[in-house]
């Protein structure tokens, strides 16, 4: 079963077992940990600016696709026209 705690609940069930100071310090530690994970995990996300950048290049390149095979199209109607 998946149970969640807030910090500052388990800075009290700490305090009562380990002392003020070292509470702090583990609960510091947690958030840390936390934070750290949370970034890690999202940093491979793409951003709207990422998605804008990919669908141009995405779109410059089909263009040039086109326009290349439309030229090789007309290249070998014109040589089948002009035998």
């Amino acid at each position: 079963m998946n149970q969640t705690i807030s910090i500052t609940d388990l800075y009290d069930v700490l305090v009562s077992k380990l002392g003020k100071d070292e509470a702090k310090a583990l609960t510091h530690f947690i958030e840390n940990k936390i934070e750290k994970e949370i970034e890690y995990k999202t940093k491979p996300l793409a951003t709207r600016e990422d998605l804008e950048r990919g669908f141009k290049e995405q779109s410059r390149w089909m263009l040039g696709t086109f326009i290349t095979l439309t030229l090789m199209i007309l290249g070998l109607y014109a040589t089948i026209l002009l035998r």
